[in-house]
């Protein structure tokens, strides 16, 4: 498998997870990126790659060996480039092979570049894992503690073999525009992430001590309830402390308030940086949302239909009385676009609507029918136009 994506990768022909295992191959030791970079120097020499399956690994390997050490001193190829490209990709083959065994099947995880499309998972001690939303794997540092694991868009802490300790050690979960993703973390608590939100979380909460996350974006909390030891989200502006609830928060740091919406239990929200007072915090109750206005500063209750604010969790994008300038940033995140609206009259245009599995073109024709304007897509640019 590694052997085609490397050759796929010489080509510049990569799909997104074949470049996510590239980059997983290439991270794994310094001597692949030095191999891979000398074999790309030599791309030009030859017209077409042949054939390799029928080669022996053993020899392919010393044969690249000696080439590669004799084009590195002298800058000489001794053999033809095809058959180096052969001797190389048996080699890589091998090799790739072990490392993708020992990636995957031994959960040993590697650092990878930052790619805005991916969901990124930040360990306590600056190593970064890229996850996917399908497959299995355990979370594993570079020094064996198994911190979690992830099943198909879920990873998992309440297993963890972590002791506690005084000190809590953190990690952050970060969702690209355009994927959702759940976490359930090490007392069970499970948070479904929506688009374009990030989660601040300890690996391992530590017993009799208040459980504390950070959110920016949107998030649906359902938190095991535990009387000595509150659950307190802080986003932005706002803190919320429960001790055994379902709820939604949802704090982009465009929106200019934060929405906090109960299904089940009773919040309690305040201004964060303070200690939780229970004279001066606002208590919710079920179908209440407490919103944070960030002008003047204040929180205002009002019941809703928690539906609205709940139903992303199924994939749905629901609008409801909702400026056009306000739904460009939702279909950004809903999607993974980005939308660059040259009609300035059409900004503040209210609409009302719900989409479940339309595409963005069928959602844009949508509002063309209440009100006419052109647009053109580009791969995910849409440029709306004059």
């Amino acid at each position: 498998m590694i052997v085609k994506i490397i050759l796929k990768k010489l080509k510049g022909h990569l799909s997104e997870e074949e470049e996510i295992l590239f980059e997983k191959w290439l991270a794994e030791d310094d001597e692949n990126l030095s191999t891979f970079q000398r074999l790309t120097n030599l791309q030009g020499k030859s017209k077409e790659l042949r054939e390799i399956d029928h080669l022996d690994p053993q020899k392919a390997w010393e044969i690249i060996q000696r080439e590669l050490h004799t084009n590195k001193s002298n800058r000489r190829p001794i053999i033809s480039y095809a058959k180096l490209m052969r001797y190389a990709a048996i080699f890589v083959g091998v090799v790739g092979l072990s490392l993708l065994y020992r990636s995957f099947y031994m959960e040993k995880q590697v650092e990878i570049a930052p790619d805005p499309t991916a969901i990124r998972l930040e360990l306590g001690n600056g190593e970064t894992r890229i996850l996917s939303q399908s497959g299995a794997m355990e979370i594993v540092t570079k020094d064996g503690d198994v911190l979690g694991s992830k099943a198909d868009g879920v990873v998992d802490y309440s297993q963890n073999n972590i002791d506690e300790d005084e000190v809590e050690v953190y990690n952050t979960l970060h969702i690209p525009n355009g994927k959702m993703f759940k976490i359930v973390l090490s007392d069970g608590t499970t948070v479904n992430l929506n688009a374009g939100s990030t989660l601040e979380y300890p690996i391992k909460f530590i017993k009799g001590q208040h459980r504390k996350v950070t959110l920016i974006g949107e998030a649906f909390f359902d938190v095991k309830k535990d009387e000595n030891s509150p659950f307190i989200v802080t986003s932005r502006s706002l803190d919320i402390r429960v001790l055994g609830t379902k709820f939604n928060v949802t704090s982009y740091p465009e929106d200019t308030d934060q929405k906090t919406v109960l299904v089940e239990g009773s919040v309690s929200l305040y201004k964060s940086g303070r200690d939780y007072d229970k004279d001066d915090s606002i208590l919710l109750t079920p179908g209440d949302m407490g919103s944070w206005e960030g002008t003047d500063k204040k929180i205002s209750v009002k019941q809703v239909d928690t539906e609205l604010y709940t139903s992303w969790m199924q994939g749905k994008l629901v609008l409801k009385g909702m400026k056009f300038k306000d739904i460009e940033k939702r279909l950004e995140r809903h999607y993974g676009v980005t939308i660059q609206n040259k009609n300035k009259e059409l900004e503040d245009r209210v609409f009302t609507a719900t989409f479940d599995v339309e595409t963005i073109e069928e959602v844009l024709n949508t509002f063309v029918s209440e009100t006419s304007f052109d647009y053109v897509i580009e791969n995910d640019q849409i440029t709306i136009l004059e």
